[in-house]
């Protein structure tokens, strides 16, 4: 996939420093994926203040889940639920919010933060509602990245609280669904984070390794990798017994794993021998998924030879020009080059294709027998 990369207007970029400027230690919003039960919440809470590093303590109260037979969350009933926690340990509360209605009931219970969902990111519609909502309160507002690897709407969804000024405004990176096999529930795609990054400087970057993981035992390594690639905060699902959540049971920590990883995590260090397996892998996998999509896109090439074959055939359209194929070879190689690699590899490799483009368009039935 190519994303460009985009200059944001002085104004964007004195608003993202505005909105989201984070110095010092990383923000760690840290609990369970959902809020299942007032004794479950204190008991997560009162664990993650025994540690003293977490910023926030999250739970998931309005789950947008896939099937309708799934759990859907507690709703509002859990604000009631948060504000005792709040009351009760002194930690600041978080939560997401999907629609209107939601941001207006998660303001009557003091909650601390929100953040808009992946899903509800990608309706411009709701997030504009959710903006209008929280216009004029201070109150930070984290934005996920929406489903799909689209910066664009990413940026826009985030644009919509600078413009109704909500003060701080930060976004989350909690992976993306793509096609095919990958190691991970929702893969990563940082070149997308680093181009948001460019965009808006200095805005608050969090990283959701629960998700991008979707399994507990990459949670530590995708946490690690995060913060190399300039993630300033981390939103992680701890649970106190994850074997029996109620939701993404999979990939959320006990508060004793999660301890541990922060303890153990130096973030300032690079990557140590002990982890260079594990990144192997990964690496490795997504290697194989790229050489899949490879393959696919190629495939769906060679059928667009096949459409122009016969289109050919019925005197539809002419034959492409070599001014043409000189002309799309000069913009793949300014391409390649913005993408770092060599233009003459480029060459050889559409060379090879376009060889092949022709082998099938002259085995279309009736071509060039007229």
């Amino acid at each position: 996939m190519k994303m460009e990369k985009i200059n944001g207007s002085e104004s964007d970029k004195k608003a993202g420093k505005r909105y989201g400027e984070n110095s010092g230690n990383p923000v760690i919003i840290a609990g369970p994926c959902s809020a299942e039960s007032p004794e479950q919440m204190l008991e997560a809470a009162n664990a993650m203040k025994l540690g003293g590093n977490v910023d926030y303590f999250r739970a998931g109260l309005w789950k947008p889940r896939t099937s309708p037979d799934s759990f859907q969350g507690v709703g509002a009933g859990g604000l009631k639920w948060l504000r005792e926690v709040k009351q009760e340990t002194g930690m600041k509360v978080a939560t997401e919010v999907g629609c209107e209605k939601h941001a207006l009931e998660a303001l009557k219970y003091d909650i601390d933060l929100l953040w808009i969902g992946a899903r509800t990111v990608s309706n411009p519609f709701v997030v504009q509602e959710i903006a209008e909502a929280l216009r004029g309160v201070d109150i930070p507002v984290l934005v996920k990245n929406p489903l799909n690897p689209d910066l664009e709407l990413w940026y826009g969804a985030i644009a919509r609280f600078m413009k109704l000024g909500i003060k701080e405004v930060g976004a989350i990176h909690r992976g993306f669904s793509l096609w095919g096999k990958s190691i991970y529930r929702n893969p990563p795609i940082w070149k997308i984070q680093r181009s948001l990054q460019e965009r808006l400087p200095g805005i608050l970057m969090v990283c959701d390794p629960s998700h991008i993981a979707g399994k507990r035992s990459l949670v530590p390594l995708v946490s690690r990798k995060a913060m190399e690639e300039g993630a300033n905060g981390l939103m992680i699902e701890v649970h106190p017994d994850p074997a029996n959540a109620m939701s993404d049971a999979p990939q959320q920590l006990n508060p004793s794993s999660f301890y541990d990883m922060i303890r153990d995590m130096d973030l300032e260090r690079s990557l140590s021998a002990a982890d260079e397996d594990p990144l192997i892998d990964e690496l490795t996998s997504e290697m194989d998924q790229v050489d899949e999509l490879l393959v696919h896109t190629i495939a769906s090439r060679m059928e667009l030879s096949r459409q122009i074959a016969r289109m050919k055939n019925s005197d539809r359209l002419r034959d492409l020009q070599p001014a043409n194929l000189e002309k799309a070879l000069e913009r793949l190689h300014g391409l390649a080059s913005e993408d770092g690699l060599r233009p003459d590899f480029v060459h050889r490799l559409f060379d090879e294709i376009q060889r092949e483009s022709c082998h099938v368009q002259s085995s279309c039935p009736g071509v060039f027998n007229k």
